[in-house]
């Protein structure tokens, strides 16, 4: 038996959810559709791609922010558009991926079109998030090396396995349809350097569609291929030139990720938040932008990719690229001692002292020990150094909060989407989501 049609079929057979994996799966849901109205009012890259799935004809399933419904292939891609686009969505911090940005999407698409239950949505989402999540750990090199861009392609994959789940299709089936994504979906990082490209952006939508159409293209009967994942030409010998890790995926139904995955406090790329730490205790310590003639950073890969090409980190001309962008981030931090929501207007973009200070900010290739993120080495005017080391972003893990805890974020984000939501009739609907049917939940959207 090939190793993902063994993974396959311990996913297909697990049907018991620990209750901690369920409460994760309740702060993702939260969590994730909150940032999703937020981008649908905030980032204008996500217009093209709503505007194509509200023209396809009606259907079942929700777009949000628009008062329409189309087929849940449409709804995945309208709403994968916006799971990513400000970049405020969670992580597993270990693997460096998003789990749920497409999975979230996908499954909720499905699901209204399907007629699930909620408890099938809980089980697919907590399902799914863990795949991913493995997968992620199960890299044996870097894919970006080879000049792929992997977080999507992973959370993508585990968005396939959660549509399958919630189809309840056998583990032959669902293998053709994790063939039939790779086969769909793969992602260069070219998109690094390309300022004004959308896909940065958007990137779930591609992802979440094809995890969508694979699982219903599985179901009709297409086969795809044998080995999806560490075949020869498989996803991981692709991404890494190596087969995956199998230790990745040992306790499958004894351990789930999904309580593992931090809730994001700052709206941009998590390799960008130790610039934000670094700057609050800056400004703790009374540094001004004026004071600074040079800072000068070291980071680990992947994080030196925030560094580069330099003009557009410096000078970023979309909101999504300044999120990607440590010398914009420390430089906004630093000015305005927060990151928040209101800080990638157009106006802070062109920001004169923003853009000069960011302008002042280097990157030290240097390698760093382990457990150290980041170092930022700072030259006073006067003549003086500083030096502000980052041994860790302080995380906020979905199994040390709960939802009542991320109630502010949910209000801001909100609050700020082209048709706002209340934010105690989304909790509450969430945490009846085991007992009501998903249509119920996306009624508020």
């Amino acid at each position: 038996m090939t190793l993902t049609r063994a993974l396959l079929e311990d996913y297909v057979a697990l049907r018991d959810i620990t209750p901690a994996a369920k409460a994760a799966v309740a702060i993702a849901l939260a969590d994730g559709l909150s940032v999703m109205v937020a981008a649908s009012g905030l980032e204008p890259a996500v217009a093209p791609m709503l505007a194509y799935a509200s023209a396809s004809g009606a259907g079942p399933s929700t777009l949000i922010g628009t008062s329409r419904r189309v087929s849940p292939v449409m709804a995945a891609l309208g709403n994968g558009a916006l799971a990513h686009a400000i970049d405020f969505e969670d992580t597993f911090e270990e693997g460096k991926i998003h789990p749920n940005a497409s999975l979230i999407p996908a499954v909720l698409a499905l699901a209204e079109a399907e007629g699930a239950t909620g408890a099938e949505v809980i089980r697919a989402l907590a399902l799914g998030c863990d795949f991913a999540c493995r997968l992620s750990l199960a890299l044996d090199g870097g894919p970006a090396e080879r000049g792929w861009y992997y977080p999507p392609i992973l959370s993508g994959l585990g968005a396939t396995l959660g549509c399958c789940l919630l189809l309840d299709l056998d583990a032959d089936t669902a293998l053709n349809a994790l063939g039939l994504f790779a086969a769909q979906f793969m992602l260069a990082d070219e998109l690094k350097r390309s300022p004004l490209s959308h896909l940065r952006a958007v990137r779930e939508s591609l992802a979440a569609r094809a995890a969508v159409e694979a699982a219903l293209l599985a179901r009709a009967g297409v086969v795809a291929v044998v080995q999806p994942l560490e075949g020869p030409g498989g996803v991981f010998p692709i991404l890494t030139g190596n087969g995956p890790r199998q230790s990745a995926f040992a306790g499958i139904g004894r351990h789930f990720y999904g309580p593992e995955v931090g809730v994001k406090q700052w709206p941009s790329c998590r390799g960008t938040h130790s610039a934000i730490v670094a700057a609050q205790r800056l400004r703790n310590r009374g540094v001004a932008p004026s004071d600074l003639t040079q800072v000068t950073v070291s980071v680990s890969p992947p994080n030196d990719m925030l560094f580069v090409p330099r003009q557009q980190r410096i000078a970023p001309r979309t909101a999504i690229d300044a999120k990607f962008s440590i010398p914009f981030v420390f430089a906004t931090a630093l000015e305005h001692g927060a990151v928040d929501l209101a800080s990638f207007t157009p106006e802070r973009l062109t920001s004169a002292d923003t853009l000069k200070l960011a302008s002042r900010i280097h990157m030290d290739a240097s390698p760093l020990p382990p457990g150290i993120e980041a170092v930022y080495t700072l030259r006073i005017a006067n003549g003086t150094s500083l030096t502000e080391i980052v041994n860790a972003v302080p995380g906020l893990r979905a199994a040390d909060t709960k939802l009542e805890a991320i109630a502010p974020k949910l209000q801001a984000c909100l609050a700020a989407g082209r048709k706002p939501v209340d934010c105690r009739e989304l909790l509450a609907a969430v945490t009846r989501l085991e007992t009501d049917s998903p249509g119920d939940l996306m009624r508020l959207f």
